[in-house]
């Protein structure tokens, strides 16, 4: 197959997540829905789990698109740099592995991350218990349904979904304002692997690194230009491009710092389904002439 590398950006998505984490649909319907919408090029790329690869393989191949492996891995880094009690601000950071073939390898690693997430799911709904007096058991169970039963795949906009639905909330953006967000009354930070060691994990698996959604992590402008530094540092390949609902100013800012640190770039929708309706399955920035798709040398020649 031919590639016209401009035409196959319009129709890629690198970023999604199905019921095997936090969103609504399972790999078979998102590959449907991703078929749907003339996506040629597709990444699953669920919380710290393998669980529907396998599956997506399945449905890529029905539905003729390449399927790229993915996985979007939740790791601990400390940015440094600001003044007075801000000198130092630690961070839970999402990094994209892309590509990668030692499913086995990653798959050991992930494990721990895995028990963790559940582990942390439980700990938040605790806090929740106390600030909101619904009986903990009560509102455990009701965030399990949110993931099917899997305690290992329990985030936290299953437990937003679940406040939103029992009007503890208007929003489920209010869940995050309000309680779940990085330092808020229930947050709770996940165990993990530091930023450099998930870069050395995805490299060492196959695949390349992808700093997601660099934007979106609560930080000023000129920590996420730290960031965006810190993780060309530590031998990351792309960045992801912000979403184009974003202002046009923080974009121009994320171009300038991935051509300073001569990263690529990945495209992506983070689409979740119901949980997150304002993210569209296939809605991807446009990747500017002279940036280079990090999953270019992969694609179907």
């Amino acid at each position: 197959m031919t590639v016209n590398l401009t035409e196959i950006q319009r129709q890629t998505d690198l970023h999604s997540h199905s019921t095997c984490s936090d969103g609504t649909y399972s790999p078979e319907e998102l590959l449907k829905l991703a078929s749907e919408r003339q996506i040629r090029v597709f990444a699953l790329t669920d919380h710290d789990t393998l669980a529907g690869l396998a599956q997506a393989q399945s449905s890529a191949q029905k539905y003729g698109i390449q399927l790229i492996s993915g996985v979007e891995i939740s790791c601990q880094h400390t940015l440094t740099g600001g003044y007075g009690k801000n000198k130092a601000k630690d961070k839970v950071i999402h990094v994209l592995g892309l590509g990668f073939d030692d499913f086995e390898q990653m798959n050991q690693t992930l494990q721990n991350i895995q028990d963790s997430r559940a582990n942390r799911g439980h700990a938040i709904v605790e806090k929740l218990a106390q600030i909101t007096d619904v009986p903990v058991d009560e509102l455990w169970q009701a965030v399990l349904l949110k993931a099917d039963g899997n305690a290992q795949a329990v985030g936290r906009a299953h437990i937003a979904k679940v406040l939103y639905e029992r009007g503890i909330v208007k929003t489920m953006q209010q869940a995050f304002d309000k309680y779940l967000a990085d330092n808020k009354p229930a947050y709770v930070a996940i165990e993990t692997l530091s930023m450099a060691e998930t870069i050395e994990l995805i490299h060492s698996c196959g695949g390349k690194a992808v700093l997601a959604h660099p934007t979106r992590y609560q930080l000023s402008a000129t920590r996420v230009r730290k960031l965006i530094a810190d993780f060309a540092t530590l031998g990351g390949d792309a960045c992801e491009l912000p979403s184009s609902q974003e202002p046009i100013s923080t974009r121009r800012m994320v171009d300038r710092s991935v051509a300073e640190h001569g990263l690529a770039v990945s495209i992506g929708s983070d689409f979740h389904g119901a949980t997150m309706p304002w993210r569209k399955l296939g809605d991807v920035p446009k990747i500017e002439p002279e940036q280079r798709l990090v999953i270019a040398d992969m694609l179907n020649k």
